[in-house]
């Protein structure tokens, strides 16, 4: 399974974005695709600051309408584990990437991201 980052989903959204093609290629060559609701979360924000409503809102419909995308949560024990992460590690992830670290050690999905910083805390 894949547990795809926010950055994938707004690169793909963003015409001009460096990483737009890639995005685009990366995102249509997977069968599974999974997210967590705060990257839901993100995604929208981002697009709605950085593009529009309109391409906000279309990305939204388009991955909560995907059938290769799903859309999961946290458990509570996850979020405790995230908070001890934060504890244990001086870092400046946010708290939606070091949900996706936890997500993709605890149930086994490939990560899949852009950015840097995440992916050396994932090898």
């Amino acid at each position: 399974m894949n547990l795809v980052d926010s950055n994938v989903f707004i690169a793909y959204f963003r015409l001009n974005e460096k990483w737009h093609q890639k995005a685009k290629e990366l995102l249509l060559s997977l069968d599974e695709i999974i997210i967590n609701d705060y990257v839901l979360s993100e995604i929208y924000t981002v697009l709605m600051i950085r593009e529009s409503y309109q391409i906000a809102l279309k990305a939204l419909k388009w991955i909560t309408k995907n059938p290769k995308i799903k859309i999961e949560k946290l458990t509570s024990q996850e979020i405790k584990q995230v908070v001890f992460f934060i504890e244990e590690n001086f870092t400046k992830l946010s708290f939606v990437d070091i949900s996706l670290l936890i997500m993709s050690k605890k149930r086994n999905y490939k990560l899949i991201s852009f950015d840097q910083d995440l992916i050396r805390f994932n090898p």
